[in-house]
């Protein structure tokens, strides 16, 4: 006992740690969003993509740290040559959308789809990418309830695309 049958994550990587396999059910890109007031936003009145390095200086709202988006914002902004500044953790995208629409600063999302009271600009980056993944051992047999609950999950997911 003690082995993963079937675990749900957001991931950041590509390539799924040796012994597991994984099935992408999410793949989104990521993307900023703010109350349409905010400076971010308010430069960028045709809603065209901003560079990863655009966050650099404003509070950023995202999920904690070791989350697979987090760890992509992270690397996004190491490259660009700056720590974001995150000053606003939530544990859900909704939430972190909810204190972005009371103006508590810029919401890193997964997008496209707009927000309630917020305007949001894609990040121009092929990495910017949200990812939540269905994640098995990659050998052995899985047990008769993981079976069941993948077949599940498999078949919903085919239904909602």
């Amino acid at each position: 006992m003690g082995g993963l049958d079937l675990a749900v994550a957001g991931v950041a990587d590509r390539t799924p740690p040796p012994g597991l396999a994984r099935e992408v059910f999410v793949d989104v890109p990521l993307v900023v969003a703010a109350v349409p007031e905010h400076p971010l936003v308010a430069a960028h009145p045709d809603g065209d993509a901003v560079s990863p390095a655009a966050p650099e200086g404003h509070r950023l709202i995202g999920l904690p740290r070791g989350a697979g988006m987090r760890t992509v914002l992270e690397r996004l902004c190491a490259g660009s040559g700056f720590r974001p500044q995150v000053v606003f953790e939530a544990a859900t995208p909704d939430a972190l959308a909810r204190l972005a629409a009371r103006g508590l600063g810029v919401a890193v999302l997964p997008g496209p789809d707009p927000r309630p009271g917020l305007r949001a600009l894609p990040l121009a980056d092929p990495r910017a990418r949200a990812r939540a993944v269905l994640v098995r051992r990659a050998r052995g047999p899985l047990s008769l309830a993981a079976r069941e609950l993948l077949g599940r999950l498999r078949e919903e997911l085919r239904a909602g695309s």
